[in-house]
């Protein structure tokens, strides 16, 4: 049954429609319909080599994806260099309950994609610079046609996107032994969510909402802003790397976190049941946070053609509390003047510990590294507990493996190609604020492929 719902009319005639439901939001606070080859709703890698690697190589991957990674790793670049990465993301989901769902979502691929470029400046050779724009994150699902615990039949959908702009610099303050990061940016985020639009029960206080979902259309590709709620934040990561020894290299980093309040959005909200019909309203969103996070990396090269990488991270999503989604400002005089929707997450932190292995399997005198192969493995634990859990927002994947490989076309132009594969995971949960009854279960897993192509000069 759905419980924890109630609403009540104040003495200026306000109504609250308070609603305890599980939506995970998140490159989505209400997701894209991707809830694999993340951790927790964060991407794993921004480059082909960075993918591969499981995400291991924060202190060994010298291209432009340093600078959303760890922006000291920046001085591995020489020279100037330009990367180019499409991605390909194909979730693949499942929802089961008591009220006879039994399917997989609507598994839509999503297309995302990063830029970057990099150049150590020949008047001043200890310092490298550079500007990225990354797709950092985002999560989601659609599920058309539910059973609802309405007797209804009714629809679901979450979408959240999170892009960056980022600009870094590295120093060596210690030539080719110490070298500090900085990297300010610039976010820009939006959301949308459908939660059973076609259905109203105020007596049981279940209103239908359905935030415009645009910016979701076009495999992710929708307009910036559009009709649904957005913000614009700013934010930090920094970091160090130390060059132990010839063949071994440790570092750390830092990201601050930072709080979306996204506005601008529209909204329906379905009064049927108050003889209202549906109303449109602005939509406003608060209290979903992208989490700092600490990184602390080990790239080691017990041979010429291997490397071998180790990354840890912490994860602060236990800042993520309840979020609130408030219509207000209603096309229809007569209706409730705001309704609030309060939507409890209650994550855990999460630990992250990554793997990755490099072989250089072809080198000639023209180029040093003319095939590399690469290998990678990466484990979280699930920050979703099974009280908050629902099919909107399955975010439960633990293990990774990833594999590619990296091709010097010329002494200029090299490319890179990656698979990240999400193994699957099923969680059976009872999570008394969705209306999925007792023992419902989700079943998530997917795949990301990314290529680099990357010109240097």
């Amino acid at each position: 049954m759905l419980t924890g719902i109630g609403f009540r009319r104040n003495s200026q005639h306000h109504l609250t429609a308070t609603i305890l439901i599980t939506v995970a939001l998140a490159s989505t606070a209400l997701g894209p319909k991707a809830a694999s080859a993340t951790n927790g709703a964060q991407f794993i890698g921004f480059s082909a080599e960075s993918t591969a690697l499981g995400g291991a190589g924060l202190v060994a991957v010298a291209d432009t994806s340093a600078i959303n990674m760890n922006p000291a790793a920046l001085s591995l670049i020489t020279g100037s260099r330009f990367d180019f990465t499409p991605v390909y993301l194909q979730p693949l989901l499942h929802h089961q309950d008591m009220f006879g769902n039994d399917r997989d979502g609507q598994n839509d691929p999503f297309v995302l994609g990063n830029l970057g470029f990099a150049t150590r400046p020949a008047s001043m050779p200890r310092l490298t610079i550079g500007a990225g724009v990354f797709s950092q994150g985002g999560f989601g699902t659609d599920q058309p046609r539910l059973n609802t615990a309405f007797g209804t039949v009714d629809d679901a959908s979450s979408f959240l996107r999170y892009v960056k702009f980022s600009v870094a610099a590295s120093y060596e303050v210690v030539p080719d032994k110490l070298s500090i990061g900085i990297a300010p940016y610039l976010g820009y985020s939006d959301v949308s969510l459908r939660l059973f639009p076609a259905t109203s029960f105020p007596a049981a206080g279940f209103l239908g909402l359905d935030i415009r979902d645009r910016c979701a259309r076009n495999g992710g590709l929708g307009g910036l802003g559009d009709s649904c709620p957005s913000d614009v934040v700013f934010g930090v990561k920094v970091g160090a790397m130390y060059k132990v020894s010839k063949w071994l290299t440790v570092g750390a980093s830092y990201t601050s976190p930072v709080r979306f309040n996204y506005t601008g959005g529209e909204a329906t909200v379905n009064l049927t049941g108050l003889g209202l019909g549906r109303v449109n309203y602005d939509a406003r969103v608060a209290g979903f946070k992208w989490p700092q996070q600490v990184d602390v990396s080990f790239a080691a090269r017990p041979t010429e053609q291997l490397l071998v990488a180790l990354t840890t991270s912490w994860i602060n999503w236990a800042t993520i509390n309840t979020v609130r989604v408030t219509a207000s400002n209603p096309s229809n005089a007569l209706a409730p003047p705001e309704v609030n929707y309060d939507i409890p997450f209650n994550w855990k932190d999460q630990v992250v510990v990554a793997f990755g292995l490099a072989y250089t399997a072809i080198s000639d005198e023209a180029i040093k590294d003319r095939l590399i192969l690469r290998f990678g493995y990466n484990f979280s634990n699930n920050q979703v507990p099974d009280e908050t859990l629902s099919p909107l927002a399955p975010l439960i994947i633990q293990h990774h493996l990833s594999g590619g490989f990296g091709l010097r076309l010329t002494e200029r132009w090299s490319f890179d190609s990656a698979v990240l594969y999400a193994l699957k995971n099923t969680v059976t949960y009872t999570n008394p604020s969705l209306p999925f009854g007792s023992n419902a279960t989700e079943s998530a897993s997917g795949y990301f492929v990314s290529n680099t192509l990357s010109y240097r000069f």
